[in-house]
């Protein structure tokens, strides 16, 4: 490949953060032993404790490690549940919410329970009033077409999930303002922010008013495989990975003290460029946005450029597959994903793009193109030419 514009798939790692990463792979020693190779690894975490913990400015034992935000979804969600005693349960989510978020939701509520989803605009958007009436709508009530189960009579949400920036259209929800007005409408309920695409972007100030914070370590520069949850002094949770006293009890099983090590050079190596990135990669992608729109018949999915999350571009041309523009594209040397990698090679249109109101062929036709701060105005320009040339070759192809 001659440009890499799939940061939504994987970021290439910082040279400071590969080499801590395998500064402790070489390293023989457990953290939680009591010799001397144990203090070096238990030093690293404790380091990584701290820089993780600075993104909300939270104290450095709010953070629980976990093996990336897949996992941190499920302890918030599952862990709290579990926690409140909270049976059946009421999960309120929005439809733009990442797959492993929803299917937790539909798997702890197929029996009993429910799940509700708030709508979201063209853009992807939810507004505070909305989320309020799906957090405070009554068992079975409303127009949540997602309800689930037999939930409790009359009964408030127990869960409510918060997706801060969506990975297939970009949109960037007013976390702040929605956290509030659920606080205000359901005191009780507990407050999952997802910010596994904001992360080392975006501030997340005292957790923009959620009680869990959900990390993820490839926004930041680390490992894919390496992430957080981040928790509110106060906040109770159950434990999903039981064990040891690993991460306070909350997490058993042996640290990846490399993964954990690197995530922590990598989250302060976030905050203190995060100007400079997040700047650059906005350019780039307002550059990607000009470029191919003007290929006919193409239109941008999600929130205008400048209002989205940095470096990200998703576009739909009329009259091509998705995956296919994406394999020509790769065939010229440019590596970029179909609209949306968590439902590629599953032969259906992606239900985020279906719940925004793209016509089934708009949705199919997705493509996503995400930059990062290594990316190159040459890698920008390569990928403009290899969209437009991809989107003829293949509208050529076509019958008729």
């Amino acid at each position: 490949m001659t440009a890499y514009l799939d940061h939504a798939s994987a970021w290439p790692l910082s040279g400071a953060v590969r080499a801590e990463m395998d500064r402790w792979t070489a390293h023989v020693g457990s953290p939680m032993a009591l010799h001397e190779a144990a203090r070096g690894p238990a030093d690293a975490i404790a380091a990584a404790r701290e820089q993780v913990a600075a993104l909300s400015g939270w104290p450095a034992e709010c953070v629980i490690f976990t093996a990336g935000p897949t996992e941190a979804r499920n302890l918030a969600i599952k862990g709290s549940l579990a926690a409140a005693g909270a049976d059946p349960p009421v999960i309120v989510a929005d439809p733009l919410a990442h797959a492993s978020t929803l299917a937790v939701a539909r798997t702890l509520t197929r029996r009993a329970g429910e799940m509700r989803l708030s709508p979201a605009d063209s853009i992807g958007r939810v507004s505070p009033a909305d989320l309020v009436t799906a957090v405070t709508s009554t068992a079975g009530g409303g127009a949540m077409p997602a309800a689930t189960g037999d939930a409790r009579p009359e009964a408030p949400s127990d869960v409510v999930v918060i997706t801060h920036g969506q990975a297939e259209v970009g949109t960037v929800q007013d976390a702040a303002a929605l956290a509030a007005a659920v606080r205000s409408a359901c005191p009780d309920a507990v407050i999952v922010l997802d910010a596994d695409e904001t992360a080392g972007l975006m501030p997340l100030d005292d957790g923009l008013g959620a009680d869990l914070v959900v990390i993820g370590g490839r926004t930041l520069g680390a490992p894919p495989w390496t992430g957080a949850l981040l928790v509110r002094p106060g906040t109770r949770l159950h434990p999903l990975v039981e064990g040891g006293l690993e991460e306070g009890g909350k997490r058993g099983g042996a640290h990846d003290v490399p993964g954990i090590a690197a995530l922590g050079v990598a989250a302060r190596e976030a905050r203190a460029g995060r100007d400079a990135r997040v700047a650059t990669m906005r350019r780039h992608a307002a550059a990607l946005v000009d470029g191919m729109l003007a290929v006919p018949r193409t239109r941008l999915n999600g929130p205008p450029v400048h209002d989205r999350l940095p470096g990200h571009v998703q576009v739909s041309a009329e009259g091509v597959e998705g995956e296919a523009v994406a394999l020509a594209m790769a065939a010229r040397g440019v590596a970029v994903s179909p609209g949306s990698a968590c439902t590629f090679g599953a032969g259906k249109a992606s239900p985020v793009l279906e719940a925004m109101g793209l016509d089934d062929e708009a949705a199919r036709s997705a493509v996503l193109l995400t930059t990062g701060p290594g990316t190159t105005d040459a890698e920008v320009a390569e990928a403009i030419a290899a969209y437009a040339a991809a989107v003829e070759s293949l509208r050529g192809m076509a019958p008729g």
